[in-house]
């Protein structure tokens, strides 16, 4: 199980580093779809930490619920009210780059990079 978190883990670091250089060169939605990536294996990482499993879903908000229910930390639930906005972009993010195209603004990227430095704070720095 460990092996399975670590990869978790440096896949979400990698999907980070895609972001940042899609950002860098003006792909705003590639970037937040990377750090929508990114997201999501973080927390399934934590899930797959504290209990073994996690639901297959990709919203990001239905696995924060999941992970405070879990975890008994009421920074978990502050963190989604304060970034329901970027996790609701960030969701939005994942269905466009399927089904077509969605614009994103510098701000919005930006505010998604540092909602996912949060919570990666808020889940792995122990």
């Amino acid at each position: 199980m460990k092996e399975e978190i670590e990869l978790y883990i440096r896949r979400a670091e990698k999907f980070e580093r895609d972001a940042r250089f899609d950002f860098e060169h003006g792909d705003n939605d590639l970037a937040m779809f990377h750090i929508e990536q990114a997201f999501q294996l973080m927390i399934k990482a934590k899930l797959l930490d504290l209990k073994g499993y996690f639901e297959r879903t990709h919203s990001l908000r239905k696995l924060l619920r999941d992970l405070a229910e879990v975890y008994k930390k009421k920074e978990i639930m502050s963190y989604i009210d304060r970034y329901k906005v970027v996790l609701r972009n960030l969701e939005r993010a994942y269905i466009t780059s399927r089904y077509y195209f969605e614009e994103f603004f510098n701000e919005e990227v930006e505010e998604a990079f540092k909602a996912l430095k949060e919570l990666k704070r808020l889940l792995w720095s122990e």
